[in-house]
Formats: structure tokens, sequence, C-alpha cells
């Protein structure tokens, strides 16, 4: 479901509603995008301790387990935990479409602070979400465009062009606004309260609670934002719950690898007016990127944002990258840093199953933003 995004909207709450906090969605999947990768698992290595999920009598991934694909996405190991995962091959059922269910566990780090978030939900399944491709606008992997050089998604213009239950409704940008000529075909739905679930990997068990005060997000907080020290980067976050088969959902269990810090390395940062962190960027020369944490395996996305456009980039996580000068120079980056923006972000791809479960979306981002410096002109 492209246009919904209820992580989304904890990533810019995160950020103090921060422009481009957590991404504008077209460099890379958001969190209801399509993330198109072909990597390893996103659950801890094997010889990380709490990288297996932990079953009510202790439960262990079978070796030999078959491979499955998280809605289309990036794969993920089978859990033997006794319940049904999400078949990336079924198609939507009309009659019975099951439960959609998504969660998100985040870190952003901006003007010299890391503001941690863990979020999800649970909606009545829709024909959007099974089975997507990745969107026309995708950009080539380990390459940079100007945000809105791709071309816009068309899937409807009319109602008509719909299934009975859909609407075709514009894309949407980072900031929610319209993108002209544009249609996707969505279906309406509210979120579904199907009882309490709890995650281990917090410094403490978070149990996570409908939530009417934020529009039926499930948080373990007022607002979804956790307080500091209970997020460790590099870490499993094993949920479960008890479901409510009222609801159409019953036991269910997701697990989620939160990623290595993201330091940018090249340019190196300094701080700068204010006391925060920033980078200095010559637009007439390539920008030679460096980060550190990746796996060369994962994906990275990277934006550049100045006054008169913004560069996005889907990159390999394998810790290094140059940009174009011409790109640099089309961002338009201007002389005040503040108004000029870097953001990194690497998202990870988890795992949930469950009785009724028939489409799941459980992601990790940990996200850097920095100020940029125009030098050199």
């Amino acid at each position: 479901m492209r246009a919904w995004s209820w992580a989304g909207a904890w990533c810019a709450l995160a950020a103090m509603e921060f422009v481009g906090a957590c991404g504008d969605g077209s460099a890379t999947s958001d969190v209801e995008d399509d993330a198109g990768m072909e990597a390893e698992a996103d659950a801890a290595p094997d010889d990380t301790p709490d990288a297996r999920p932990d079953a009510e009598a202790e439960v262990e991934l079978e070796a030999d387990a078959d491979v499955v694909e998280d809605a289309g996405r990036e794969d993920a190991e089978a859990a033997d935990w006794g319940l049904p995962c999400p078949d990336p091959l079924a198609t939507f059922d009309p009659d019975d479409p099951g439960m959609h269910s998504f969660f998100l566990v985040a870190e952003v780090f901006m003007m010299g602070t890391a503001i941690d978030t863990a979020a999800g939900g649970f909606l009545p399944a829709a024909r959007e979400d099974f089975n997507r491709d990745d969107p026309p606008g995708e950009i080539p992997l380990d390459s940079c465009r100007l945000a809105g050089s791709g071309p816009a998604i068309r899937e409807c213009t009319t109602a008509a062009d719909c299934a009975p239950e859909q609407q075709c409704n514009p894309e949407t940008d980072a900031s929610g606004n319209p993108i002209p000529d544009s249609g996707v075909c969505e279906t309406p739905r509210e979120t579904v309260d199907v009882g309490p679930f709890t995650c281990t990997g917090f410094a403490t068990d978070q149990t996570f609670q409908y939530n009417p005060a934020q529009s039926g997000a499930y948080t373990s907080t007022a607002d979804g934002t956790l307080p500091p020290g209970l997020l460790e980067l590099g870490a499993t976050y094993d949920c479960a719950g008890d479901g409510d088969p009222a609801t159409g959902l019953g036991r269910f269990r997701g697990t989620i690898f939160l990623p290595a810090e993201l330091e940018l390395t090249s340019p190196p940062s300094a701080i700068g007016p204010g006391g925060f962190p920033l980078v200095d960027v010559d637009p007439s020369v390539d920008l030679v990127l460096a980060w550190s944490g990746g796996d060369g395996a994962s994906e990275l996305s990277v934006n550049l944002t100045g006054g008169t456009g913004t560069v996005e980039c889907r990159l390999l996580d394998d810790g290094a990258h140059t940009i174009a000068a011409d790109l640099v120079t089309a961002a338009g980056l201007g002389n005040i840093p503040f108004f000029n923006i870097m953001e990194l972000r690497r998202e990870r791809w988890g795992l949930a199953c469950g009785e009724g479960l028939t489409d799941a979306e459980w992601t990790s981002t940990v996200t850097t933003i920095l100020n940029v410096r125009k030098v050199g002109e």
C-alpha cells in the first residue's frame, strides 16, 4: 500500500517534523512502499546471542529453513514458530482478505541528538498489498537522480480504473503534497484493535497497545517516541501477541533487526553555528561519500536537499559512493547551512507471521541528518 505510511509518520514525529527526516520516499521505499531488495535476511547473524526469536518454549530457526520472501521484498528466514507466514505469491481474496500488519523500530540522529521511536498497527488487508511490483519511478540501484525527474505513477485516472472497493488517489511526496499526473488505486480502511503485544530486545520489555490518540497506531508510549537508552543499535527485537480472533487475527509473532550506527565519514563532519554538526560540500566537484556500518548487501538511501531541488540516491550499503558534481549543483545549495540538508537512511526488513496475517511490513531504520555548508564558490 504505497500511500499508507503510519511508520513514516512516526519518523516525521521523531525528527520533530523536520522536512526529509525519514527520506522523501522516492529514493528508496518508505515503510509501506516496495523495497525491491534481493539481499540476505535482516535478522542478526546466527552468532549473535539474541538473533533468534524467543518462543514460549525456546524455538530455534531451522538451519535448512525455506526462505520466505516478505511480500515480494527482501528475503527473511522462516522462523519455526508454528504459525503461518504471509505467502509472497498469494493473490487478494476479497471474501477473506486477512490482516495486514506494519511495525517500525527507528533511530533518527539529527542536531547532535538521537531520537528513537517504535510504532505499528493492523489493518484489513487490501488488494494493493498483494504482488506489488517496484514502482515505475524507482531509481536503479547504486545511482542518483534529481527528485521529480522520474516518471509519475499513473495506475488510474478515475475510480472506474480501479477495483470496486478502491479509490483513485494521487501519489504524494514526503510532505504529503499530491504529485501531478499521478494516480494509484487505494482501498479506504481503518486501523484495528487486535489486543496488545510485547517486544523484547529493548532495555526493558515494551508492550504495544492500540492508541486512539494516535489514530489507532500501536505504541508503548503516549506518542511513539522512546526515552533515551531504551533502544539499542545492532539488536534484534522479538514480538509476540495473542491477537483477537474476533478481528480475524489470532496468535502472531514478529522479529526485526535494527542495524548498526550510520556515521558519515566523508565528507567529515564539523560543529557549525549553534553547536550542531554539519558537513562542507563544494558543488563544483564530485561529492565523495563514505559511511560506516554497511553490510555490503542491503540498501541505503541518501538525499541532498538545497534551495532548488533534492538529489535522491538509492545505493548499495557498501560504505562508499560518489555523486556527480552536476547533480550536486542542481540541488541549489544555499548560503545558510541550516536550510541545506543531507540525509542518510539505512533500512532493514523483518518478518511477521500469524493466524490470519496475510501481509506484513516490519522494518527498522537508522537515519543520520546533517546540515550542509556550501564551500568553494
